[in-house]
């Protein structure tokens, strides 16, 4: 009965079921044929069904209740795998379908090959005889010689196998052991479960030891043996201790698709990681990716990924993982950085709820696949350094308060507990890949501390490093001669900005615009209140980023150049002001309104928190936003793109189909120049419209106590390498 075959096999999840009673020492199986060999498909889906789905096939199958089936299994079933039996049983057992096995010893298991009379189900193993898949097909399956023909054996799959066996094209080959693959997968008629992993443990002496998927196993005639334990290795232990970190701002999730805050940037890459990584500069490297490149012009990117690398529960990290990761990121509707991804081919049915499937996604193998994108996009290795689009284990749906409780990543530093909002407690990952790394054992984030806290703390020694300080505070900090050593400052790629309303409201007014703006002195304003913690800014896009212009003053029309006019009568305006101008520069914010003020203009704030603040800018309606924009990747798209009418953060008070045209000219242009030009443009837009006005780019610093060493700044996504710290003892 196919309908009950696909019943039983489709409504077990094999990834969560090997990994949650096997764990590292197994690896769930996709194919029947093993990895390595000609015709496994490392990128080859299975589709599953919910209990429900599949009690209504089961239902439909024509099966009476109550079903009772008898298995014969190989006794490692009854041993050694005893959990993974003991979960699949229950999981059928859940259907109504309840699992005898008829063989307790080896001996009736053998006898089960020749003799399946009385036997529903053969649960068992297959080690290769030969290293060829017709070692796994032919000689299994085949009706007239397969060891398992009493179970399952089909004219139409013997025509399959025939074919395969005496075709001598490894494509061509390769290409008929996946239709039998599909056929086997189709039918219902077998599961594969998965792939032992072997193993040895070798005294710290031993050298040169490798093994092999296939006999002989073990390498034991070029194993060598050192006289000295000390030395077989001189790479350099992990150091210890804890560095607790305060930081002003809030996290109350861990789902690194959600990555969207400044908080997220600085924790998260401890955790997650992504195939790229921003090392500063605007420099893109390969990260989980040991290598990419641009194929086809720009419009199709191969990766070839690390093979070192595990997840923290003890994966290794495969290109399965990486295409789950993207496709669960597009597929999350509560993703704000899920529009960053449209241009791959076959994104956007996933964006629209289409499909769930990622056409532009290949695996060719286990550690290789490729990207293929729409259009050519000549920043996309930067795109995909964004914390949004860090990789997770195959399956992942939750992210708990540990590791154990699904926050998993490749980090280096692995989740022991998570209190949302308030403390995240992270440990050494002893098995990351970058030797050497993390060098403390502990590392803590303590959320929502104020900025007197954080300075008290710090002096008293409770906190390692110290940042969101207020202005004055920082300073005077610098001048303590215990902790001046200590500082470091670099520019931030960050931009703080005053949002006009241009679609509603009394800003809609472009002349009124511009009077605000002409009205506010910012450089001034921000020498005097914040110092040396910020660069007054020329344009929405900071330093270091193509279209930047460090020279450019906007034009002002000669009518108003001497002086800015006074709005006719008193106006008061609607705003919401990120709650950084409630803290740590509330100064600012306070003087800004007191120069309005002086003329005609009050200012009248309507939210007190950022997810008031976020629904406010979403909606469109207030008539001024005091914000801030971190890129979430290093390109000057990201900044241009928070003005996009449709997915951009200010799209519904301040976007335009103008600077839409140009934000698509940006991402299709290869030349620099060209893009360059094309910032440029997006800039006049923006100072001659006055869709906003640019305030400043923040000098990101911290504050390390003395024991603390290796602390270096960097001005991209991710300020900190918290896995480069190390304590002075």
């Amino acid at each position: 009965n196919p309908d009950f075959r696909l019943a039983l096999s489709g409504v077990v999840r094999t990834h969560d079921l090997v990994w949650q009673a096997l764990g590292r020492f197994a690896q769930p199986a996709v194919c029947l044929i093993p990895p390595g060999m000609l015709g496994f498909d490392p990128g080859r889906r299975r589709q599953t069904l919910t209990r429900d789905e599949a009690s209504s096939m089961l239902r439909s199958s024509g099966v009476s209740d109550p079903i009772t089936l008898r298995a014969a299994a190989h006794p490692l079933f009854l041993d050694r795998y005893k959990s993974l039996l003991t979960t699949l049983l229950s999981i059928w057992s859940d259907l109504g379908v309840k699992v005898e096995v008829a063989t307790p010893t080896m001996a009736s298991y053998l006898e089960s090959f020749q003799n399946s009379t009385g036997i529903d189900l053969f649960i068992g193993r297959w080690n290769a005889d030969y290293d060829d898949p017709d070692d796994f097909t032919y000689g299994l399956f085949h009706s007239r010689v397969g060891l398992y023909r009493s179970y399952i054996s089909s004219a139409d799959g013997d025509q399959i196998l025939e074919e395969a066996r005496t075709e001598s094209r490894p494509g061509v080959r390769a290409s008929l052991y996946r239709k039998y693959e599909s056929f086997l997968q189709e039918s219902g008629m077998v599961l594969p479960l998965f792939h032992d992993v072997d193993y040895r443990l070798a005294n710290s002496k031993v050298l040169g030891l490798n093994l092999r998927g296939s006999a002989p196993y073990v390498n034991y005639a070029e194993i060598g043996k050192l006289e000295s334990v000390a030395k077989a290795t001189d790479t350099l232990r992990a150091g210890g201790g804890t560095i607790e970190v305060p930081i002003t701002g809030t996290l109350h999730r861990l789902d690194p698709s959600l990555a969207s805050t400044i908080e997220d940037a600085e924790v998260l890459p401890s955790i997650f990681e992504t195939l790229t990584r921003d090392v500063g500069g605007a420099r893109i490297v390969p990260w989980l990716a040991t290598d990419f490149r641009a194929e086809q012009g720009g419009k199709r990117y191969r990766f070839q990924l690390r093979d070192d690398v595990r997840f923290h529960d003890g994966r290794k990290l495969t290109a399965r993982d990486v295409r789950y990761s993207f496709e669960r990121l597009l597929l999350n509707p509560d993703s704000t950085g899920r529009f960053f991804y449209s241009p791959i081919r076959g994104a956007k049915a996933l964006l629209n709820g289409e499909d769930s499937d990622l056409a532009g996604f290949r695996i060719h193998s286990a550690d290789e696949f490729t990207i293929e994108l729409d259009e050519p996009v000549s920043f996309f290795p930067a795109l995909i350094s964004y914390h949004a689009a860090a990789i997770i284990p195959e399956g992942s749906d939750k992210f708990g308060g540990s590791w154990q409780e699904g926050s998993v990543g490749t980090g280096p530093f692995r989740l022991i507990k998570f209190e949302p909002g308030l403390r995240l407690e992270l440990e050494r990952n002893k098995t990351y890949w970058r030797s050497g790394y993390p060098k403390i054992e502990r590392l803590i984030f303590n959320l929502g501390v104020s900025p007197a806290d954080i300075l008290s703390q710090f002096r008293a020694g409770r906190v390692s490093l110290a940042s969101d300080l207020l202005p004055a505070d920082a300073e005077a900090l610098r001048r303590e001669s215990e902790f001046a050593s200590g500082y470091h400052e670099i520019p931030r790629l960050i931009t703080y900005y005053a949002a006009f309303n241009s679609h509603r409201g009394a800003l809609k007014d472009k002349r009124l615009r511009q009077i605000l703006s002409q009205s506010i002195d910012v450089a001034n304003v921000v020498r005097q209140t914040v110092g040396r913690l910020a660069v007054p800014a020329h344009g929405l896009i900071p330093p270091g980023l193509l279209g930047h212009d460090s020279a450019y003053t906007p034009r002002i029309p000669v009518a108003s150049a001497s002086a800015p006019e006074q709005p006719g009568g008193g106006i008061e305006l609607t705003a919401v002001l990120n709650p950084v101008f409630f803290g740590e520069y509330a100064a600012f914010a306070r003087e800004v309104s007191r120069v309005l003020r002086d003329h005609q203009v009050t200012i009248r704030p309507v939210n007190k928190t950022m997810d008031e603040w976020l629904e406010a800018v979403a909606q469109g309606s207030v008539d001024l936003v005091l914000g801030r924009w971190a890129a979430d990747y290093p390109d000057a798209d990201t900044f241009a793109n928070i003005l996009a009418t449709k997915e951009g953060l200010l799209g519904q008070l301040c976007g335009s189909a103008e600077v839409d045209r140009l934000i698509a000219l940006g991402r299709s242009e290869t030349s620099p120049a060209a893009r360059h030009a094309v910032y440029r443009q997006i800039e006049e837009i923006i100072a001659r419209d006055r869709l906003l006005l640019p305030l400043f780019h923040e000098q990101t610093y911290r504050f390390a106590r003395p024991e603390v060493e290796g602390l270096s700044l960097s001005y991209g996504g991710m300020t900190v390498d918290y896995a480069s710290l190390r304590l002075h003892v």
